[in-house]
Order: C-alpha cells, then sequence, then structure tokens
C-alpha cells in the first residue's frame, strides 16, 4: 500500500507543482459527464485536467460442460469489474499520468504509470499500462469490451470476456516497462509507429522481480487510410460512438520475450524443468506475432484479428545431464504454441441497442499430448442496451466452447448477464 501512495503522490507532484495557487481560480472548473467520469480543470493558464472515473459491473452466469459423456452445471454470480482510475494531464508541463485500481484480484494496481510529451508527435511512458504488442481488442478498457464477463486481477477469467485468442495467447493484458509512442500524418492518412521494452512478465511491476529474465521487445504499427477514429473507438469492439464516415485500421505487432518464465509470457516463475549445456537451470524465449483490423461505420463494426507464437532458444534440454533435447514438440508442452483467428462483428442502433457476435479458432503448433493449446472452437452472441451515454450498460450473452484432444472431446455452454455502472 505505500508503493501505491507513493506513486500516486509523486504523479500528481509532478503534474500539480505549479497548480496549488489556481485552484480558487474563477476559471477552474469542476464538471461530471455521463459515461466518461468527473473531469476537473485547474485553470486555462495551467492546462492542468484530472479524470477520475469509477467502474462497477456485477453478474450472474450459468453454464454446462459435457466431457468424456459427463455432464455437469455450474452457476455463479460475481461482482466483474470494481475499479477506480485516475489520469492527470497538464498541457503547459506536456507531462501526464494514470492510475487504476483493482478491486476483483490480489493485484491492487492495475495500471501506474507517467508519461512525457519528448515533441509534439512522440510520447514516452513509464510504468504498467496495457501494452501494444498484443492483440487489439487486448488494448481496449474491459469496460468497454464488446462481451461483459468475470475478470479477475486484469485477466479473463474463463475466456469469455474477450475470447479465446486472448485466452490462450494473452493472459495479462498490462505490462511494466517503457513505451514510446508516435504519429503522424501522410495527406489523410493517420499512422501510429510505436516501440517498447518491459519486463517480459506481466502485471508485476510493482512487486520484486526475477533476476534471471530478460526483457520483452516489441512493438506495433497501426494505419488507418481513412484518418482518425473517433476517440478511442478504434480499440472497442462495438461501434460505440457511431463513427459518422467509414473509418478502416490496419494493425500489425510483434514482440520477442528473453526467457520466458511463464506459458504465455505474462506471468513469473511459472515455467521448470528446462537447463542448459552446462546444467543450469534456463528458459526459452517466446515470440508472439498480430496482425488485425477494424472498419466502423454508423453503428456497424467488423473487427478481425490473428496471432502466431513460437518459442527459439539454442542447445535447451529437460534435465541437467543435457541428454534429453528440448525439442519443438517438447516446448508445446511448456509453452503456448499455436495460432488463433479472431473475427467479430455487431451494430449498435441510434436507441442504444447492440447485436454482436463472435468466433474463434485455435490450433496448436505440435497436437501432442500435454500440449498447452489444443483445437479449439468459440462462438458467442450477445445482447446489449446502453443508457445515459455508456454509463449504464445491461448485457445478456451466451457462448459455445468445444476443446478437442488426442484422448477426449470437451463441450461448454456459458452465458452470463451482466449490468454495468459507470461514474
Amino acid at each position: 500500500m505505500k508503493k501505491i501512495l507513493f506513486f500516486l503522490c509523486l504523479s500528481l507532484f509532478v503534474i500539480n507543482n505549479q497548480t496549488k495557487a489556481q485552484l480558487i481560480q474563477a476559471d477552474s472548473t469542476f464538471v461530471y459527464v455521463n459515461g466518461e467520469g468527473t473531469f476537473i480543470r485547474l485553470g486555462k493558464g495551467e492546462g492542468t485536467v484530472i479524470n477520475l472515473l469509477s467502474m462497477l459491473q456485477s453478474g450472474a452466469q450459468f453454464g454446462r460442460i459435457d466431457s468424456l459423456n459427463k455432464k455437469s452445471n455450474n452457476s455463479r454470480m460475481s461482482i466483474n469489474l470494481a475499479r477506480i482510475a485516475l489520469t492527470a494531464t497538464n498541457a503547459r508541463h506536456k507531462v501526464s499520468a494514470g492510475f487504476v485500481t483493482d478491486f476483483t484480484g490480489i493485484t491492487p494496481i492495475l495500471e501506474g504509470w507517467i508519461g512525457f510529451d519528448i515533441h509534439k508527435r512522440a510520447k514516452l511512458i513509464l510504468g504498467q499500462r496495457q501494452t501494444h504488442t498484443n492483440n487489439r481488442l487486448a488494448m481496449a478498457d474491459e469496460r468497454y469490451a464488446q462481451t461483459m464477463a468475470q475478470s479477475l486481477a486484469g485477466k479473463s477469467n474463463d475466456g469469455i470476456l474477450y475470447g479465446g485468442l486472448m485466452h490462450n495467447f494473452v493472459g495479462a493484458t498490462r505490462e511494466g516497462g517503457l513505451f514510446l509512442e508516435t504519429n503522424f500524418s501522410i495527406h489523410k492518412m493517420r499512422i501510429y509507429p510505436s516501440v517498447s521494452v518491459t519486463t517480459g512478465e506481466g502485471q508485476n511491476f510493482f512487486t520484486s522481480q526475477p533476476t534471471k529474465q530478460g526483457f520483452k521487445y516489441g512493438g506495433r504499427l497501426d494505419i488507418l487510410p481513412l484518418g482518425d477514429f473517433t476517440k478511442n473507438n478504434a480499440f472497442i469492439g462495438h461501434d460505440l460512438y457511431r463513427e459518422a464516415k467509414p473509418k478502416l485500421v490496419l494493425g500489425v505487432a510483434a514482440s520477442y520475450n528473453q526467457k520466458a518464465s511463464s506459458p504465455k509470457g505474462s506471468e513469473s516463475g511459472l515455467i521448470t524443468g528446462i537447463f542448459d549445456q552446462a546444467g543450469v537451470a534456463t528458459l526459452a524465449d517466446y515470440r508472439k506475432l498480430v496482425a488485425d483490423f477494424a472498419f466502423k461505420s454508423n453503428g456497424f463494426a467488423l473487427v478481425g484479428e490473428y496471432v502466431v507464437s513460437t518459442v527459439t532458444g539454442k542447445d535447451l534440454f529437460t534435465n541437467a545431464a543435457g541428454t534429453s533435447q528440448f525439442t519443438p514438440q517438447i516446448a508445446s508442452t511448456f509453452y503456448n504454441l499455436g495460432s488463433a483467428y479472431n473475427v467479430q462483428s455487431s451494430y449498435v442502433f441510434k436507441s442504444g441497442w447492440a447485436f454482436d457476435g463472435r468466433y474463434t479458432i485455435i490450433k496448436p503448433e505440435f497436437d501432442v499430448a500435454g500440449s498447452k493449446i489444443v483445437d479449439q472452437k468459440w462462438a458467442t452472441f450477445g445482447v446489449n442496451k446502453f443508457l445515459k451515454n455508456n454509463a449504464l450498460r445491461i448485457g445478456v450473452n451466451t457462448n459455445y466452447i468445444e476443446m478437442s484432444t488426442p484422448t477426449a472431446k470437451t463441450k461448454k455452454w456459458l452465458s452470463n448477464f451482466a449490468v454495468q455502472v459507470l461514474l
């Protein structure tokens, strides 16, 4: 808790160190906007804006599992999201900060970062935030997810929140490290390149760091040939803002995680049993390539995503004696290796009603016993109602998941009902 308070106080001090005298100025404002939270503006000359947004989502889930000719039913009620988010910007000093708490898991700090505008089109960010090396919808805030379902410490607990692609190849969506974002235009076309160096261990930037792992290097390139989307609409499943003109974004991202210690490279210390020639415990390098697109127009949205992951490492073994080679097939039992395709579409009416569908195919790199990835098919259909500028959302979705291994076939049906409030 001391680390949380120290980081928050430091960020706010950097932004507001010259604004204390302006707190009582007549041009300061305190405004609440439905769906976007409270905005505090501390003087026109200073240019400081603080946004405070809280979110609460509760839900109920009903499911059935059919495996090995045995059927079982389950149900649960849960708090899917319970968060408070604070962002602050100071245009005069070209600095910004963000802080997000998470009350649904064991990770109290979901995000904590501070950013500096080093150029009018370049920003440097230090801290923990959503990484840009995952698929497009992993970069969206959970409160705008196309499907409402349980989230635990920034992860989709049963995969429903974002679907099979993220459940198998992403895990935690936040990472800690150094991020550089830039943007420029070519006529009407907008281009957004970004690069990063992170810990490669997911959401543990504010805890003790392992000493034997390397860093994760990554980048993303987004091309918007028809110009910018409204707000953050390029990273939302729905066309939440009903783009008046057609908008398209094409993206590609890649990452190289040195000595990844978890199957997806998003956690820490989960993999053991890999050795080098000298018999010293080590790990393999985890690589991921992502390609995605999003098209939106007048309430219609179509999003497609593809991801493929592999590992690499020289002279690796599964025993200290160095007699059992760490082959690509064996690597599939340590890391999540394979590929996935995700396609989803939706339509948001002017009345706030939204209908959406999603379909995902997962393929393992090697169909071997013990593989972390197995053949899967995920299908989702949902209905949502957005009210009060998206401040209130009511939704229901039903999901079908089919998993096939060399020895068994499992079918799951999961349905969620949820209510979300943004304040």
